[in-house]
């Protein structure tokens, strides 16, 4: 495993936020002297941290250190990384570090949309059936601490993102799903190839008897086909395959080489929509490589509560219904969102733009959307975009656009927030962003 796992060295962590604190106390519980780094001068005591350096002493540090971990915020063909690296230091991400420091097994999840959903799905179902599986990565519980938590594991549920992927050299998970690939994250990758290409890191370094599985319904990710050293399985709906899972009618099909198993009746599935029977069949397929037969995963799939942020109901008032979508960060996540209400919708929507095509959305909004509400740097933008397709109104904050939804719903409406962009221009995640969202709405009478 070489200087990552050797100790007694110096590391720099630079991007102090959850992922580079983890990296940090990792390093410091294997005997690495840490040093953080951060280009932000108000920067929280890190306890891992021998010394925290901002500024221009950043780039002076990199002479004193032996090694660099980057956040996955950081890019890394930004000036810090990329000098070190011109330096000859080894340069990794905290996903990186953290799988040579573990020997558990790692099923990992990716793609632009769904991935949180269907790891926290695995996880539970796992564990339903009574397999010790904890749920980490790009969820909001690092890698790193799982590691360090979860010694007794018997398999690591790992949410990966593309900018994780970017970084990563000998990671590789014995099973791992890449859910779709749709236009994300340009302002970093440059094009849908590179961010296709960083996708596909996930299965880099799998062997021949390790598992890809794609979406045979999803045209992006079915385009990294044949390029893995394993097997791959497929899912999909309306049609068979040969090996990974199906649905047909009501029917969800585990099918193998040799033989096709009946699982259950999508009806009984605990997550509505279209979108959700595509997670329940790539949580079926990597279920199945973990070791579970199909009368083990039925638990999971019709227990499953969901997860906070993405298209959760949060309460009904005089018969209006308030949906927290703030995990919503694109415009794909913003389709599946509207197409899962026949309702009319008062749409929240807009934070900070991505470089995406926002009027491909125009036609949705005005067969499903009763009234537009827009927040954050994208409310001109979108408002231009999204004007005469429906009622559309700015408002700039959050607390403006739920007072101007109360206003203007009816009782059998929805009200989501399904921002479909970043929320780094008014929040620090979209965690809090949606936390927001629910304590307003929990505070209406």
């Amino acid at each position: 495993m070489g200087y990552w796992t050797d100790g007694g060295r110096n590391a720099g962590v630079l991007g102090l936020g959850l992922s580079g604190r983890a990296a940090a106390t990792l390093l410091k519980s294997r005997g690495f002297s840490v040093t953080g780094l951060d280009d932000r001068s108000d920067i929280e005591p890190c306890a891992a941290c021998d010394r925290i350096l901002t500024g221009d002493a950043i780039i002076n540090s990199l002479e004193s250190l032996d090694g660099l971990v980057i956040s996955p915020g950081v890019d890394p063909e930004s000036e810090v990384p990329a000098k070190a690296s011109g330096m000859g230091l080894p340069v990794i991400g905290e996903i990186e570090l953290a799988f040579r420091h573990t020997e558990i097994p790692v099923i990992a999840i990716t793609g632009s949309n769904g991935k949180t959903t269907t790891a926290e799905w695995l996880g539970y179902t796992l564990c339903r059936a009574g397999v010790n599986a904890c749920v980490a990565g790009n969820t909001g519980y690092p890698f790193s601490t799982a590691v360090l938590e979860n010694s007794d594991a018997e398999f690591i549920v790992l949410e990966v993102s593309s900018y994780q992927l970017q970084t990563i050299e000998i990671f590789r998970p014995f099973a791992a799903a890449i859910l779709n690939v749709t236009p994300d994250h340009l302002q970093r990758h440059g094009d849908i190839e590179s961010y296709r290409n960083a996708k596909a890191g996930i299965f880099m370094n799998q062997h021949d008897t390790d598992v890809l599985v794609l979406n045979r319904d999803d045209p992006g990710s079915v385009q990294l086909a044949g390029r893995t050293m394993g097997l791959e399985w497929f899912f999909g709906i309306g049609k068979s395959v040969r090996d990974g899972a199906f649905i047909e009618g009501n029917s969800l099909f585990l099918a193998s080489s040799d033989a096709e198993r009946f699982v259950l009746d999508i009806r009984k599935i605990s997550l509505p929509g279209t979108h959700n029977l595509a997670n329940a069949l790539a949580v079926v397929c990597l279920a199945r490589k973990a070791g579970l037969e199909a009368g083990e995963m039925i638990e999971g799939l019709t227990t499953f509560s969901g997860v906070p942020h993405r298209i959760e109901s949060i309460r009904k008032i005089n018969g209006v219904e308030f949906v927290n979508d703030s995990k919503s960060t694109n415009p794909d996540s913003l389709v599946v969102a509207l197409e899962s209400f026949r309702n009319p919708i008062i749409l929240i929507a807009g934070g900070q733009v991505k470089k995406a095509d926002y009027s491909v959305l125009e036609k949705l909004i005005r067969d499903r959307v009763k009234a537009v509400i827009l927040i954050g740097e994208a409310a001109a933008e979108l408002e231009g975009k999204w004007a005469g397709s429906t009622e559309v109104f700015v408002e700039e904050v959050m607390e403006k656009a739920i007072t101007r939804a109360t206003i203007l719903a009816d009782e059998g409406d929805v009200v989501l927030l399904s921002p479909g962009c970043a929320s780094f221009d008014q929040y620090r995640n979209f965690e809090e962003r949606g936390e927001h969202f629910r304590n307003l709405v929990e505070g209406l009478e």
